[in-house]
């Protein structure tokens, strides 16, 4: 601000000095003033320079002369008003300002009118001449007229009327005679409060003092507010049963007021009196002790632990506010539910490594009991105390969660004896940790499945072998802790399911399933007609053969010329045992034999002694002629082997009517017997026909025009008949087999390279079977030179030999004959074989090692 400017009375009219400006202040007689200030400023307000306080004339005009020397030549005056002391130096206060005038300064002095009046509303709400405190004014209540800087003090203390901050005997304007002392601090009658949790307590005197200590009786009321650090537990009350309000106040006259107090939380800690009109609050220690005991409660929360975990519990007694309260506890009743099976399942111990289990019968009596919890069955275990003799009780949970997953298992332990691919009956998986609770795999974990021995199988999630829920070898049980699985094995034999994963070893089931294809062999012996042999096998099994839905083939071998002792019938007997007969009883029939049993798709017709002279039947059960086949052996008795042992057999007929024919070119043989099987295979396609005669001149009868066949799929079956006799068993046995190079055709062979000059095979009868999708057929024309007892192939594709067939297209001897270039002698044995596997060898062997001999041998591997 710019104090250059000098401020002067005018004392002479008309003096001039320069530039310069008369301000005459007319001052309102009603404005409470005591000094005036003249302030100078730019037209926008800026405050340039003002006057020094001027005391307020006694003709209520003031006038000053304002030099212009650096102010700009165009101003504004503006008069202040100021409240304060007699002398303008005391403390003052701002209590009005004039219009602002605007100036122009010109050469020489010029006269300007300005006017002071009391503070607008604006300044003054309560129009009592003082502007408020909050606008610098000296105004402490501008609400209330009747405090203000000239009211009229009150002496007793109860107000500050004249706003001078003083009051009672403190302001100078009160007399000592007629003055009272403000109180100035607030204090308790007592140092200290004992108190019980629940319970009033004791009254509590709260006194307001003056400045000098002594009790004050102001004649006003005194606000007072109580509070208390042990929070919303605690109230206060005016009355001795903590019914009622607390005060609010010391009333006017007196210097104290009583209260009570209730709180239910224990502890210590300060209570508090204060209040807006002193300065000192009053503070009293509090103290709250337990109520009376009305229950014991666990201290320990109620907690999730590891399978196998230690884990601290506490009991106490506690009041009906839940505060520990120190009374002995005695004759309690600690139990488990669900009960525990033993205590490794879960247990109460009494030292914290939970290897000395608490004796709960002989407790100590004590203020609060520490033991410790171990559990190792997953669940939530609720922990009982019940104190003896009376309704009081407690309980906690300890809610027992698995270990990672460590173990799998499978159930029942035992495994199933079962059909090859029979759909099992479920098997229950479990995922558990080490104490048997279910715990899942990690995400990703997968489980493996295998078997040993190596068999085929299949694995379904649930039971009945849902195809949508087919497993792989490798999967990921995605979650599952228990659940069942089911399956199907198609190898046959004592096969265990095995199932394995990193973190939780593997589990183990054998089963015993029963093969597609039995097999075996035996023997009668020299001097002996039949043999019955015991249908088992290193594979397999006790299990019965159902003959209704099984077949039997066969290959019977010797080294015999006569009929009587070479030719063979096999059929199913009792005792779970194959028959097979001959009439004669020399030298010994070595026998391979086969059983093939499917739980459905088969449905077989036995006809183990038919009779020659019968020739024809009718099924007793219609079948199914395009899914049909026959299978044959005979015995007979006879020298020679001529045209009364070979009979061409076949199915003929329509609808309900099918018969069953054998037919020989000549009379039967005596005591000529048939074994025969109708058997009708769901799904297998058949077509079949009579030929007419082998030409006379060549060992090959061509059968052409048929549907194309799918050899991997497809064989031929045939019998015929014999119209010649003699010792060249070479031109009587013959062996067929589905064209390679031309599916529509079958090619019968005779002789095995020797020339053929007669016609001895007057017909053929045949059937081309075409097994259902999933069979599996290998084809091998076998040969053995004379002087050799076998030969053998490799089979291409790796086959299950339990489910496996072995036989060769035509039926002599059972399922073994071929074509033999011998023609010393009619040995049967030169021409039939005994077939077997091993591994993917499929091997003949014969008994009569005389010329060469070729077999049209198959090895069919069927689906179950």
């Amino acid at each position: 601000m710019n104090r250059a400017v000098l401020f002067l009375f005018f004392v002479l009219a008309g003096c001039n000095r320069g530039e310069a400006v008369k301000a005459i202040i007319q001052i309102d007689p009603a404005l409470k003033a005591s000094c005036v200030v003249l302030e100078v400023r730019t037209p926008e307000g800026e405050l340039r320079t003002e006057s020094a306080p001027l005391l307020r004339p006694e003709d209520q005009v003031l006038e000053l002369a304002v030099f212009r020397k650096d102010l700009p030549a165009d101003v504004q005056l503006q008069a202040r008003a100021l409240w304060g002391g007699a002398t303008c130096e005391d403390s003052r206060f701002y209590n009005g300002r004039g219009e602002p005038v605007a100036v122009h300064f010109e050469p020489g002095t010029q006269d300007v009118h300005l006017t002071l009046s009391p503070p607008s509303a604006a300044e003054d709400e309560d129009r009592d001449g003082f502007v408020a405190a909050e606008l610098r004014g000296a105004d402490c209540d501008d609400k209330e007229a009747r405090r203000q800087p000239q009211a009229q003090e009150v002496c007793d203390a109860s107000d500050d009327l004249n706003c001078n901050g003083q009051r009672g005997c403190e302001d100078a304007t009160c007399s000592g005679k007629t003055c009272s002392r403000a109180p100035t601090s607030l204090v308790f009658t007592s140092s200290e409060l004992t108190t019980i949790a629940g319970q009033c307590s004791a009254q509590v005197t709260v006194e307001r003092r003056e400045s000098d200590g002594k009790p004050s009786f102001a004649g006003f009321p005194t606000p007072i507010t109580l509070a208390s650090t042990f929070g919303p537990g605690v109230t206060f009350h005016s009355d001795p049963g903590c019914t009622s309000s607390p005060p609010s106040s010391i009333s006017s006259g007196k210097s104290s007021v009583t209260f009570f107090v209730r709180s239910t939380t224990v502890g210590q800690g300060p209570l508090s009196a204060s209040s807006s009109a002193v300065a000192q609050q009053a503070t009293l220690t509090h103290t709250l002790r337990p109520g009376p005991v009305t229950k014991f409660a666990f201290t320990s929360p109620n907690a999730t632990v590891q399978a196998g975990d230690c884990s601290a519990v506490s009991l106490e007694w506690r009041d009906a506010f839940d505060n520990p309260a120190p009374v002995t506890l005695s004759s309690l009743n600690l139990s488990l539910t669900p009960t525990p099976a033993n205590a490794e399942e879960a247990a109460l111990y009494q030292d914290a490594a939970c290897t000395q289990v608490l004796n709960t019968s002989t407790l100590p009596p004590a203020a609060t009991l520490s033991f410790y919890f171990r559990g190792t069955r997953a669940t939530t275990f609720t922990l009982a105390a019940k104190l003896n003799g009376t309704s009081l009780q407690s309980q906690a949970t300890r809610l027992v969660k698995p270990l990672p997953a460590a173990r799998l298992t499978l159930s029942p332990t035992t495994g199933q004896s079962m059909y090859a691919g029979q759909c099992s009956s479920p098997v229950n998986i479990r995922i558990t940790d080490p104490y048997n609770n279910l715990s899942a795999l990690p995400a990703g974990q997968l489980l493996s499945l295998s078997t040993t021995q190596e068999a085929s199988f299949e694995v379904f999630w649930g039971p009945g072998c849902d195809p949508s829920k087919k497993l792989g070898t490798n999967f990921d049980p995605q979650g599952t802790t228990e659940g069942s699985m089911s399956f199907r094995i198609k190898t046959g034999g004592s096969v265990e399911l095995k199932l394995s994963g990193a973190p939780v070893g593997e589990a183990r089931q054998t089963h015993t399933i029963v093969p597609v294809v039995r097999r075996g062999s035996c023997q009668i012996e020299e001097g002996a007609k039949e043999k019955s042999c015991l249908i088992s096998s290193t594979t397999n099994t006790s299990v019965a053969v159902t003959p209704s839905r099984s077949f039997l083939v066969f290959q019977a071998t010797t080294n015999n010329d006569q009929p009587v002792n070479s030719f063979v019938r096999c059929s199913f007997s009792t005792n779970n045992t194959i028959l097979c007969k001959r009439n004669g009883t020399t030298g010994p029939a070595n026998i391979n034999w086969q059983v093939v049993e499917r739980l459905q798709g088969l449905s077989v017709q036995h006809f183990p002694d038919f009779e020659c002279a019968t020739s024809t039947t009718r099924l007793p059960t219609a079948v199914d002629l395009a899914s049909s086949f026959v299978l044959f052996s005979s015995s007979q008795d006879g020298e020679v082997v001529d045209n009364n042992d070979f009979p061409s057999v076949r199915l003929s007929g329509a609808g309900n009517n099918i018969n069953l024919n054998a037919f020989l070119f000549q009379d039967c043989n005596s005591n000529q017997v048939f074994s025969l099987q109708v058997v009708q295979f769901t799904g297998s396609q058949v077509q079949r026909d009579i030929t007419g005669a082998m030409p006379s001149n060549s060992g090959l009868l061509t059968v052409g025009n048929l549907p194309s066949a799918e050899l991997s799929r497809s064989i031929v079956l045939s019998t015929w008949q014999v119209s010649t006799n003699g010792q060249d068993i070479y031109k009587r046995m013959t062996r067929g087999e589905i064209d390679s190079a031309n599916t529509t055709r079958l090619l019968f062979h005779r002789g095995a390279g020797t020339a053929i000059t007669t016609g001895d095979i007057p017909q053929i009868s045949w059937e081309r079977i075409t097994f259902p999708p999933g069979t599996l057929v290998q084809t091998h024309p076998l040969t053995a030179n004379d002087g050799a007892a076998s030969t053998n192939a490799t089979l291409a594709t790796p086959v299950d030999a339990t489910r496996t067939l072995l036989l060769t297209n035509s039926q002599a001897g059972g399922q073994g004959a071929g074509e033999t270039s011998f023609a010393t002698n009619d040995i049967l044995g030169t021409a039939t074989g005994r077939l077997s596997l091993n591994g993917n060898q499929l091997s003949v062997t014969r008994d009569a090692p005389n010329g060469t001999t070729s077999w049209t041998a198959y090895a069919i591997q069927f689906e179950p």
